[in-house]
């Protein structure tokens, strides 16, 4: 009608213009007859469906219903080559298709599973329940013809009730605990089972593919490619060697990280972009962490309300520990266990920038506090070696720059005098044509070391 809706901000349940379909789930009653309104096609958003089935489902499928057609044929004729098998309505499935729940992965969140049961699938088994019940009563009856029929029923509502049954506690393993192993269900094939049970919660940053696996035994009865992925993301069952060893892995994946935390854990403490991915980059890199940061904080810029860029990081939990304090935490402490090695990274950093723009450095902020008080001295020379590196005064601000170079002087008389001394001597140069050009030094490539070629690449990080 309208367009597409946003979860956000519309009133999905709003029937006076169709609405959406509760928590983007349109569930498929096999049981029932073609225009028995109970399932998801008789919710008021289903009317375009029906509308549309009404006009063209004579071409589409003559023999079917539109309830069949949607559980039997349409993902696998229509929907998943249409998306190139990265779809986006997902069928989660019975064995024989008899109960097929359509979900939309762009409304899917940590509770959908747990809705699927709660407004479908067990109220579909307690109505199941009591007709199977009210049948039996019936066969056992005196009434001879009645028996017969309810018999009939009962040899086709009994299996699909038992298909239902398998069905939810599916449903309810992937929900709570994770989806279990293929060879353990029959689908062949070996891989490493899971570290941990975990409730499904699912990230569109994963993408489908990562996503689809963790629900493979829902989506197997009409689609295969799932249970592949989750072999995939759980690697084989015996390797040898480090984990860094396996070429071919998706432990940059928040599901893997939930279902293989050690594993994640460990690759994270080696390849710092996984670090990144999962939140742990201050944790396991903080020297990388800090030197990205500082660069960042020049090629970004400070956001418009003038707050500089950081790499934020929420506390990191590592599998049998407590959570950490996240990226402030880690930052201080590194400043503090590092301060001479943080202002190493200072120094390559003003050189980096330096030959970037062409032109001397006069200032490079820091957001942090604890250098200046940690290494004062270390600071000032820090000053003293670009001011000879580009023959023009430089100053490294902080926080508590003002007070511990105030001190410093304090107590160091004739350090201010010398300063003034170099700084001269610069200009000098400067006067008698040595302009800086911004061009590398020996000296400045030696002390540039560090971020591009460490982390392999700009793009890794």
């Amino acid at each position: 009608g309208n367009g597409i809706l946003d979860p956000a901000t519309a009133d999905l349940s709003d029937t006076s213009t169709l609405g959406a379909l509760a928590n983007g789930i349109l569930f498929l009653d096999g049981t029932l007859d073609p225009h028995d309104p109970r399932d998801s096609l008789g919710h008021p958003a289903a009317a375009l469906l029906r509308r549309a089935w009404d006009d063209h489902g004579a071409s589409i499928a003559p023999k079917s219903s539109l309830r069949d057609y949607l559980r039997a044929d349409f993902f696998s004729d229509v929907h998943r080559q249409m998306y190139d098998n990265r779809p986006i309505h997902w069928p989660l499935s019975s064995k024989k298709r008899t109960f097929v729940a359509y979900v939309t992965i762009h409304r899917w969140t940590a509770g959908t599973l747990r809705d699927l049961l709660a407004d479908h699938l067990y109220p579909c088994q307690v109505r199941l329940t009591g007709e199977v019940a009210d049948l039996r009563a019936t066969r056992d009856g005196p009434d001879k013809t009645a028996a017969k029929n309810a018999e009939k029923k009962l040899g086709k509502l009994k299996p699909a009730l038992d298909e239902l049954a398998e069905l939810i506690a599916s449903v309810e393993q992937c929900a709570e605990s994770g989806p279990p192993s293929p060879a353990e269900s029959g689908a062949g094939g070996s891989c490493k089972p899971r570290d941990v049970d975990a409730r499904y919660i699912p990230d569109l940053d994963d993408g489908v593919m990562i996503n689809a696996a963790a629900l493979w035994p829902l989506l197997a009865p009409q689609w295969k490619d799932p249970v592949k992925w989750w072999k995939e993301l759980a690697g084989p069952a015996a390797s040898n060697g480090p984990a860094s060893a396996v070429k071919k892995h998706y432990d940059w994946s928040h599901l893997a990280m939930r279902y293989w935390p050690t594993r994640v854990d460990a690759r994270c403490k080696e390849d710092p972009s996984l670090g990144v991915a999962h939140g742990c980059f201050w944790a396991y890199h903080p020297k990388r962490a800090w030197a990205w940061e500082l660069r960042l904080q020049d090629e970004i810029g400070p956001s418009p309300e003038g707050v500089g860029f950081r790499i934020v990081e929420a506390p990191y939990r590592p599998p049998n520990a407590q959570p950490d304090g996240g990226d402030t935490s880690h930052r201080a402490a590194y400043l503090l266990a590092h301060a001479l090695e943080a202002l190493a990274t200072v120094e390559t950093e003003v050189l980096r920038r330096r030959r970037k723009k062409k032109a001397a450095q006069d200032t490079l902020v820091l957001l942090e506090a604890g250098l200046w008080t940690k290494e004062p001295r270390a600071c000032w020379d820090l000053e003293l070696e670009i001011i000879r590196k580009q023959d023009a005064e430089f100053r490294l601000l902080a926080p508590d720059e003002p007070a511990s170079r105030a001190a410093l002087l304090v107590a160091t008389p004739g350090l201010e005098e010398a300063r003034r001394e170099l700084v001269r001597a610069a200009q000098m140069g400067l006067a008698f044509g040595m302009q800086d050009t911004g061009a590398d030094t020996e000296a400045d490539t030696d002390s540039d070391e560090g971020v591009g070629e460490e982390d392999n690449g700009e793009g890794e990080v």
